[in-house]
């Protein structure tokens, strides 16, 4: 038996989502809402992937309902997995209408996409610029072959290339804007210089997002808006990005920690964390509150540290990784617990830096 999805339901979800966007104000736009409110989302994410890995599918009567529902919802959603890990999401749509209104585009503006996925954000970029207008990459065909059909079944056809994202798409340069949908450490320079004289990148460092100018040559600055931004890492080549295999739990004594666990789920001081010691993957433990009671956090050198509940930490690996954690903590709870606006980036020819309130001020070079 085969549920047909009706428009008529589709469209009242959509509009209803719509709706709670620009009740949150995360949608204040009336071009972008309307964009939210025509583009099906449905049709670019047919299925996902639950937590357990459980195939959610609109095609499958078992799981229509709960498919529908999270379509619709504010939420994000993994839609593909590459040997069992998620590599691709459809992101939550609040956190994309923050996104598209911060590139503050106007009619006729040329806008590079960094992260295909599904597709559905270049089919509202299409609908609010034109499809001429949008170009949209991911690394792999498997990602972008469906996005190309899903976008012309919807009657959208943007320039949709298979490449490393991190390299642009200088063929169809220079944009007016560019927006990276997937996880950065640093802004790559090939991007830079396909950008208008006064056009801008808008991407996430850490987990957060960065409006970055060009001033130059390999020159740019940028400053970093409130927002919190989780996105999986960009990939540049098959496999990459995949998120490390954890390795095995410390065995040695534990010691106790200056860091408990309430502050690790603090999305300001995680990106501080973030920029301060990056490319960290993270496990917790939930009580019943939802509370994080102790977590595992592990780096792709084999570095590994595992928080208790009885707040004391394990380490192994190569280097300490929650000495480094505990360091950046004492540097957040010394600077007032700044958020993430109170932070720039600087990038020259030889560095990228992260500073804090002010160029001359606090700062680290990511991947250091």
């Amino acid at each position: 038996m085969t549920i047909d999805l009706t428009d008529q339901a589709a469209a009242e979800a959509r509009r209803a989502l719509a709706q709670v966007l620009t009740g949150s104000g995360d949608l204040t736009d009336p071009a972008w809402r309307r964009a939210f409110e025509e583009v099906p989302r449905h049709v670019f994410v047919p299925y996902f992937y639950a937590h357990d890995g459980e195939r959610v599918s609109g095609a499958d009567p078992a799981t229509y309902e709960r498919w529908f529902t999270a379509v619709h919802e504010d939420r994000s959603v993994v839609t593909h997995r590459t040997n069992g890990a998620a590599t691709s999401s459809s992101s939550q749509p609040s956190l994309m209408a923050t996104m598209l209104e911060a590139l503050t585009v106007t009619d006729g503006m040329t806008v590079l996409e960094i992260g295909a996925g599904t597709g559905y954000n270049a089919a509202l970029l299409a609908h609010r610029l034109g499809e001429t207008n949008v170009t949209t990459i991911d690394i792999a065909p498997d990602i972008t072959g469906p996005a190309r059909e899903r976008l012309a079944t919807v009657g959208y056809r943007p320039h949709v290339a298979t490449g490393d994202g991190s390299l642009g798409a200088p063929d169809r340069a220079p944009y007016d804007r560019i927006i990276v949908t997937c996880g950065l450490t640093t802004v790559p320079p090939a991007l830079l210089q396909q950008l208008t004289d006064d056009g801008f990148l808008l991407a996430p460092l850490g987990n957060a997002l960065a409006r970055i100018h060009p001033t130059g040559p390999g020159t740019a600055v940028g400053r970093f808006l409130p927002h919190g931004a989780f996105f999986m890492p960009l990939r540049h080549a098959q496999g990459d990005g995949v998120p490390t295999r954890r390795p095995l739990l410390p065995t040695g004594p534990a010691r106790p920690s200056t860091l408990p666990a309430a502050t690790i789920a603090d999305n300001h001081f995680r990106f501080l964390a973030g920029i301060a010691v990056p490319g960290l993957t993270w496990q917790y433990d939930l009580n019943d509150n939802n509370e994080i009671t102790g977590a595992r956090v592990w780096h792709p050198d084999g570095s590994i540290a595992q928080l208790h509940s009885d707040v004391t930490v394990a380490e192994a690996g190569p280097r300490s990784l929650w000495a480094s954690l505990e360091d950046a903590h004492r540097i957040f709870q010394f600077a007032g617990g700044p958020v993430p606006d109170r932070f720039g980036v600087t990038i020259t020819l030889h560095e990228q830096r992260v500073w804090l309130d002010n160029p001359d001020g606090l700062s680290w070079v990511p991947g250091e």
